[in-house]
């Protein structure tokens, strides 16, 4: 579905993202992996074509709309509800749209916030509250970029949960920035660890928290709590 041909991204002199080749498949959940400064989110950004690379070429297989999450969520300044109604659009039907918007509060635990505005709410309530809006209809491609970062552990396990399972109802390709090889293992079906821009080892979730085959992999996991 996308394929990531000698990409290059710099910050002025240096390299920042350096990837020779990547091919991701349709339907596959990966969690891009790696400390802070690594290359994820702007790997992230390079895909969904916020930024542009310096160098090389990003293939996603005939134009496939791409949906977004960047690390600041948002809320807008109606309702929670609203909110949600809002990003769907006009592609469905005014009570089908009513209904997807009510089965997303569902989902993420918003039913108790829907008539709060959407730019008061907390880190992990804002955060909940892009996901639903981008997950109330189907997508093909999902980019998340440390969507869990402000959320209390009760709540992200319940998102880790919708995020899986609105995935494998769509068909949906995910392509999420983690910090957490916890939450790679609950999520993705692949994990892509990535140190100093590059890509160091790709994987299972299983098999780099049980056997890093490179140096970097085994300091990671070595100096990551479970």
């Amino acid at each position: 579905m996308i394929t990531l041909e000698n990409l290059k991204k710099y910050a002025g002199q240096r390299l920042i993202v350096d990837i020779d080749r990547l091919h991701i498949k349709e339907g596959q959940r990966i969690a891009l992996l790696g400390a802070n400064g690594s290359g994820k989110s702007t790997l992230l950004k390079l895909i969904s074509s916020v930024i542009k690379p310096d160098e090389g070429q990003i293939n996603i297989k005939k134009e496939k709309p791409v949906y977004y999450m960047p690390q600041q969520s948002y809320g807008f300044s109606s309702g929670v509800y609203k909110n949600i109604l809002l990003a769907l659009g006009k592609d469905f039907k005014r009570e089908e749209r009513r209904q997807m918007a009510a089965a997303a509060l569902k989902q993420f635990g918003l039913e108790g916030l829907k008539d709060k505005r959407g730019d008061r709410l907390s880190g992990g309530e804002t955060q909940r509250l892009a996901l639903a809006r981008l997950m109330a209809a189907p997508h093909d491609l999902l980019l998340l970029d440390e969507p869990t970062g402000a959320m209390d552990i009760e709540a992200e396990k319940a998102v880790e949960k919708a995020i899986v399972d609105y995935c494998k109802k769509n068909s949906t390709t995910l392509i999420m920035a983690t910090h957490s090889p916890r939450q790679a293992l609950e999520i993705a079906d692949r994990l892509i660890l990535m140190h100093e821009g590059s890509v160091v080892e790709d994987t299972s979730p299983a098999k780099l928290i049980e056997s890093p085959q490179s140096q970097w992999g085994k300091v990671f996991i070595e100096h990551k709590k479970f």
